[in-house]
Formats: C-alpha cells, sequence, structure tokens
C-alpha cells in the first residue's frame, strides 16, 4: 500500500500543487480497510505503557481513519500526512498498540519527502530524527527494562531510517529523471535552434550567391544598352548591343548552373570558377579606362594564400567591382596586396551625385565573404571628407592567408578557378559573375577582357602576373 515513486513527477523545489486523484482516494480507502480488518482480527500490542491497558478499541480505530483520511491530499499538501497522521499513529503506537498504526507512521514520514518542497523533505527528516533520539532518551530516562529499551530502539531504528532512506531515495532518481526530460527537452529546442539557424544561413548565403553570380552579369545588360541608346555610330551600337546580350546569355547560364545545384542533392559536376583577377580588370577599365589596378602576384600562390580565401578573395573583388561600375565614377583605384599573413584589398571609386541607392545585398555579401574565412571588411564614403578624399567611396577588406577553422579548402582546377572538393559543398563555392567580354569606353568603342579594343589597340591595364601597368 506504500505510494508509487513515479506517479506524480513534483519538482524538487517548488512541486506543483495537483489535484486529489483516484490513486489518493484507492490508497486513503485501502489503508481504512487495513485498519479495520486488523482491528477486528485483534492484532495488536500491548503499546509502550507498562501501567496502563491503554484506550478503548473505538478510540484506536477513530484515530487510525482520521490519519489514513489525510493520505487523500499527500501530494496535493504533503505537509498535511506529517502533522495529522504523524502524531496520531505515533500516539496510537505509544498507547493503543494497533498494527496498522506502524505503517501510517510510514506514510506520515515517506509523504513529504517524496512529494514535498526540498525544504520541508529536510525538516521532516530532522524531525524523524529528533523523535528517535527522543524516545531513546525518554525510554532510558524512564528506567525501561532493558528487553523494552532494546524494542525501542529497533522500532525507532526501522520506523525512522526505512522511510527516510526510501523516500529520498526515490527523490533522488525521480529528480535525476525530471532532470533528464528537462535537459532533454532543452537540447531538443537547442537543436531545433541550429537548424532554424542553419536555415537562415543558407538562405542568406543563397541570397548572396545569386547576387555575385547574375549582378555584374545585369550590371553589364544595363550599362551597354544605356550606352546603345546614346550611341549614333552604327558599329559602336551595335557592338553595345552584342556585349549585352553576351552578358544576358552569361547571367541565364550561371543562373540556370546554380538551380541545377539547388535542385540536385548530390550534384556530380558543379559549375566551374569563371571569375579571375584579369576579368575584374577589364571591368573597372571599362568603366574608367585610367583606373589604376594593382594585384600582387603572391594572391594567386596557393602557398601563399590559401585557395579558400583567394575564392573569397575573388567573390569581394567582384562585388566592389560590379558597386563601382554601377554607382561610381572615374579615377577607380584597385590594390591587392600580401603582407606576412594578412590579404588587404582595397577599391575606392568617386561617387556619383545622382545614384540610384542599391538595396545593400552586396555590402551585407562583402562582409559576409570576408567574416567567412575569419576576416572583415567594410564599405562606405572615404575617410578625410573635407580633403583630397572628399566624395569618395572605399571598400576596405582584411583577410588572413589562411582561412579561419578552414578543413578541407578547395583546389584549383584545370581553368585556373577554384573547384570545390566534394559535389555537396557549399553555394559559397559556387562561381561569380562570369567576366564581362566586353565593356563602353569614353571614345565609344567596347573592349574585351585583354583590354583591347575592337580595333586592336591597347587600353591602359595591369597584368596580374607581374604588377605592372602598361600605358597606351
Amino acid at each position: 500500500m506504500f505510494a508509487d515513486p513515479l506517479e506524480a513527477p513534483a519538482h524538487a523545489a517548488a512541486p506543483a500543487r495537483t489535484r486529489i486523484t483516484r490513486r489518493d482516494v484507492l490508497m486513503a480507502a485501502g489503508y481504512a480497510a487495513i485498519v479495520l480488518l486488523l482491528a477486528a482480527m485483534g492484532a495488536r500490542n500491548s503499546g509502550f505503557l507498562e501501567s496502563w491497558d491503554g484506550w478503548p478499541l473505538w478510540t484506536s480505530v477513530l484515530l487510525l481513519l482520521v490519519a489514513s483520511a489525510s493520505l487523500l491530499w499527500r501530494r496535493r499538501l504533503p505537509w498535511l500526512p506529517l502533522v495529522v497522521a504523524g502524531p496520531l499513529a505515533l500516539a496510537e503506537v505509544i498507547v493503543g498498540g494497533q498494527v496498522a498504526a506502524y505503517m501510517l507512521l510510514f506514510e506520515a514520514f515517506f509523504e513529504p519527502i517524496m512529494h514535498g518542497s526540498m525544504r520541508l523533505a529536510r525538516r521532516t527528516t530532522g524531525i524523524a530524527i529528533g523523535l528517535a533520539v527522543s524516545a531513546l532518551l525518554v525510554a532510558a530516562g524512564l528506567g525501561a527494562s532493558g528487553p523494552m529499551l532494546l524494542v525501542v530502539v529497533l522500532i525507532a531504528t526501522l520506523m525512522v531510517s526505512t522511510p527516510l532512506l526510501w523516500g529520498w531515495e526515490v527523490r533522488h532518481h525521480r529528480d535525476a529523471r525530471v532532470s533528464a526530460e528537462t535537459l532533454a527537452a532543452v537540447e531538443h529546442e537547442l537543436a531545433a535552434t541550429r537548424a532554424a539557424h542553419a536555415v537562415e544561413t543558407e538562405r542568406r548565403t543563397i541570397a548572396h550567391d545569386l547576387h555575385d553570380v547574375i549582378s555584374g552579369h545585369l550590371s553589364a545588360v544595363s550599362l551597354h544598352t544605356n550606352l546603345a541608346a546614346s550611341l549614333e555610330q552604327p558599329e559602336a551600337r551595335d557592338r553595345s548591343l552584342l556585349t549585352a546580350r553576351d552578358s544576358a546569355h552569361a547571367a541565364l547560364r550561371d543562373l540556370r548552373s546554380m538551380i541545377g545545384v539547388l535542385s540536385t542533392e548530390h550534384s556530380a559536376e558543379l559549375p566551374s570558377v569563371t571569375l579571375d583577377w584579369p576579368s575584374l580588370t577589364a571591368r573597372l577599365h571599362g568603366r574608367d579606362p585610367g583606373a589604376s589596378v594593382s594585384i600582387a602576384p603572391e594572391v594567386e600562390d596557393p602557398s601563399r594564400v590559401e585557395p579558400s580565401v583567394q575564392a573569397a578573395l575573388l567573390r569581394i573583388a567582384a562585388e566592389a567591382s560590379t558597386n563601382a561600375v554601377r554607382h561610381g565614377l572615374a579615377p577607380i583605384t584597385l590594390a591587392v596586396r600580401v603582407e606576412d599573413e594578412l590579404v588587404t584589398l582595397e577599391l575606392t571609386n568617386r561617387r556619383a551625385e545622382s545614384t540610384v541607392p542599391g538595396s545593400g545585398v552586396g555590402r551585407g555579401a562583402i562582409a559576409h565573404r570576408a567574416t567567412a574565412v575569419g576576416g572583415s571588411a567594410t564599405s562606405g564614403p572615404a575617410p578625410g571628407d573635407d580633403g583630397p578624399d572628399a566624395g569618395r567611396w572605399r571598400v576596405l577588406a582584411h583577410l588572413p592567408a589562411r582561412a579561419v577553422g578552414s578543413e578541407s579548402p578547395p583546389e584549383p582546377d584545370a581553368h585556373g578557378g577554384l573547384e570545390p572538393r566534394a559535389a555537396g559543398s557549399s553555394l559559397s563555392s559556387l562561381s561569380s559573375p562570369a567576366p564581362l567580354s566586353d565593356f563602353p569606353t569614353r571614345d565609344g568603342f567596347a573592349r574585351d577582357r585583354t583590354g583591347r579594343d575592337r580595333t586592336g589597340r591597347d587600353a591602359a591595364t595591369t597584368s596580374p602576373s607581374t604588377n605592372q601597368e602598361v600605358t597606351p
């Protein structure tokens, strides 16, 4: 008839009050039935008062029935069995001697420890130990005989140690179970949060990749179509329209490649990287034929700059160049340096007065690319608004030569680009926009990626391998 240790999961410090359940009613009724049954059978002892025969049977039965009724609130009010069943059962043990009193005394100590707060459990333990010690001292002080003193010691020890040890053991197991369930719930919530964060990160990555892949091409389309509308020479107009068409085809091709990667779970072939420093140089010279471009040869050396950092650097340079072509004016300068274990990229251009404001995705993509490899990047008005740099825009990126936390950096492919190691690599390793094949210049002619116009004349360009600028 003892309580089920796992029937009511209560918190160790502040147990929730529960209503009286059917199990509580059955338990109280069961103890009442035991009281009546044992009383009818005459199962009792003489009590501990040798000079008194005890009170009448009906008194013992009434006391024990009241003690049994207090068990109805054993979970809702765990202190009630201690203050009701405890004193009544103890009085019956000392005076009446009914055997059922020992069972109720056990419940009086067990229930507060099992279902009460930690404070109540500790107080119950102290009360039980204090009663046991007091019983021994009173028995010894009253000069109890040896056999009687031994009985007091045995009963006090059993009636105190058994409910206390059992109650605390069950409570510890229950609290451990509750803690494990709470920890599992927290881990589940953390896993859900991590999954949501991963989805959000991947969403941002896809947005940045889409922006990087098609932004440059569409910028060229817009630039050449606007130029074609203002040109009077049919040949120059046709060349600009042809370049716009090629850029539109390149944007469609790269967009299809990305859609293919996104729609295939295990892609065997990923798009190869077509972005390189000569294409970026040509892109800037298309906007400003006199642009100053300086690329350190060490940037393309895998032993000096890790391939993943090279890829991030190209993506940052591509985005900065696209913004400079769309929103900037000459003069444009681009410098990429390698100093010890730090790679620095700096691009500056003059800001157009009537520039159409952008969406801000490009600036976020630049910072995202730099952070992904352990670096940092800023873009905004150049310092010194009152000096010679007033009205200029600067993109400044500092990247480590070795990516922070990198495990399997991408390897150079046969085209000089960066090919991912695995087919399931992140979209961050996809190519940036293909190089613009032709760009308009101030004289109305379009130049290809080598810096030569259609007539074969050289434009001012910088060779990434020699880092030497050639002027026409």
